[in-house]
């Protein structure tokens, strides 16, 4: 059956029932608009006439872009229609490029990640941490040695420690922000950080798959930048685990600390 469809002053077709469908689900034919088929005594808003529905399987759904009919485990959804996982990058793409999230669908993306973006943010303390720590590693490598107690080699030490340290107060700012260059430095740092078996290895491997992962990859977007703006009633309260995590890691550098300085004197 050949439809007609008005959009602003132009009126389009013919279109069959599955693109009259697929149309609709699109939104480009809204309950407004005016459409006409043989038979019809004249033009009716498209919610007052009967269109055929193509039928899926169970479990299936149709595309609102290309019109192909695959699984529910094939499929997403935003803004209220449903899309198939092959038309999901340039449907992102789109919203990338400044179609903005509604609000229903940024408060759904928010609570998908809000767990995981609270743990990245967590990070952020742990750099500053680190941070705090190296700078003093680096200063009483140099004071050591410009007081004559010290080797030469210290002196660079000490740089290196100082150096380290700016990288982590850079890194956390980066990351408490989502920034998305502060991946790169996450990337350095706690790559190596993998180095500090078998503590430090485990610390920095979780820190690189909460970065790196597929939902860690989401927040630095600006899509979950959009959703943040959008959601700032959003919140996520940090777990006691973490909180824990992260005074056991102080007190591993206050001990680390406690032992360099008795070791100069």
């Amino acid at each position: 059956m050949n439809w007609y469809y008005v959009n602003g002053k132009d009126r389009l077709g013919p279109v069959d029932d599955a693109e009259l469908q697929r149309l609709s689900q699109q939104n480009v034919v809204r309950g407004d608009t005016l459409v006409w088929r043989d038979g019809m005594a004249g033009w009716q808003p498209h919610r007052d006439v009967a269109v055929a529905t193509i039928p899926t399987a169970a479990g299936s759904v149709v595309c609102a872009a290309c019109g192909r009919t695959v699984s529910d485990a094939e499929s997403f959804t935003l803004s209220g229609l449903t899309y198939c996982a092959g038309c999901k990058p340039q449907v992102m793409q789109r919203v990338i490029e400044g179609q903005a999230l509604p609000a229903g669908d940024a408060e759904e993306l928010r609570k998908a990640h809000i767990k995981h973006e609270a743990s990245v943010k967590s990070i952020g303390l742990l750099y500053y941490i680190g941070g705090v720590a190296l700078a003093l590693l680096g200063l009483t490598q140099i004071l050591t040695v410009l007081s004559g107690k010290g080797q030469p080699t210290g002196l660079v030490l000490g740089v290196v420690f100082i150096i380290m340290s700016v990288l982590e107060f850079i890194g956390g700012t980066g990351i408490r922000r989502l920034r998305p260059w502060s991946r790169v430095v996450v990337g350095i740092v706690s790559g190596l950080g993998l180095l500090g078996f078998p503590v430090g290895t485990l610390i920095n491997a979780y820190i690189l798959y909460l970065v790196f992962s597929k939902k860690g990859a989401m927040l630095f977007t600006p899509e979950y930048h959009a959703a943040i703006a959008k959601t700032p009633h959003v919140r996520y309260r940090t777990s006691i685990i973490v909180w824990i995590l992260l005074g056991f890691i102080l007190l591993l550098i206050v001990i680390g600390l406690t032992a360099v300085l008795f070791s100069k004197h």
